[in-house]
């Protein structure tokens, strides 16, 4: 059980299992299995399983700093966060193997690992900042007075390297999403174009950018993306509807094509 005397939890990341290390069970389409994991003193952690999309699907158990550095490894690039602390007084402790038992009193987390953790802080920092000038922007888009600054802005952060890793490949898919439903494709474009320079192989990177160039008629590199998604992930049943779309949408005459975009662009 929960020893009460502990210190307020310090949530220290997304962490998957190593290799070999005895996993209860599989991750989603080859990954380790995932957790959240929370430091409740410098020997004792406790761990959360998650699914595929990254939310929790089991109960919080206690493991040992000797089992959190011989069984886990932080995933700096996984940029996500426990909404709620879930309910570690009640949790189990997870035995010890013999390896991890030794280093329990005394594990620390190691420099390599620190300097993980702070990659991790300062990207996180840079997304929410990015995050916070985004919802200001399109705010300001409502504005007369303020929208051609704000199409500036949104135009900048659409093109912001600085600080910039892959994990931020979510929050320029955010940004593209938003920006074709608010109509302005152009800038989606920009966003949509981020995702695949941080992360070529993304499935849905690909297929939210044939939505993007949908909307602007860009029937022929839709397509190319869409194929390309399907080669990623043949099992998606979106992927084949949305091509079939731009293939009848492509051969209609471009009057009619146009009022289809401007009816669907919601």
């Amino acid at each position: 059980m929960y020893i009460s005397a502990m210190r307020q939890p310090r949530y220290l990341g997304v962490y998957s299992e190593r290799p070999g290390a005895g996993a209860p069970s599989g991750g989603k389409r080859g990954h380790a299995p995932r957790f959240f994991v929370w430091e409740l003193s410098p020997a004792d952690y406790a761990i959360q399983e998650l699914d595929g999309a990254l939310e929790p699907n089991s109960r919080v158990r206690l493991i040992s700093a000797g089992r959190l550095q011989s069984g886990f490894q932080l995933e700096p690039s996984i940029l996500v966060a426990p909404i709620t602390l879930p309910d570690i007084a009640s949790a189990e402790r997870e035995p010890d193997t013999a390896d991890a038992a030794a280093p329990r009193m005394a594990a620390e987390l190691n420099d390599d690992t620190l300097r993980e953790l702070e990659i991790a802080r300062r990207a996180k920092q840079v997304e929410n900042d990015l995050r916070g000038s985004f919802r200001k922007a399109i705010r300001g888009l409502g504005r007369p007075r303020e929208r051609e600054a704000s199409l500036a802005a949104l135009e900048q952060i659409a093109e912001t390297t600085d600080g910039i890793v892959p994990a931020h490949k979510h929050m320029f898919r955010d940004f593209g999403v938003t920006l074709r439903k608010k109509d302005l494709p152009e800038i989606a474009l920009r966003c949509g174009l981020r995702v695949l320079e941080l992360s070529p192989d993304d499935d849905h990177g690909h297929f939210n950018l044939a939505r993007i160039l949908c909307a602007l008629g860009a029937w022929d590199q839709a397509a190319a993306h869409v194929e390309k998604a399907m080669r990623l992930d043949g099992a998606e049943p979106v992927y084949p509807r949305l091509l079939a779309h731009i293939r009848r949408e492509s051969r209609r005459p471009s009057g009619a094509a146009h009022k289809t975009r401007k009816a669907g662009a919601a």
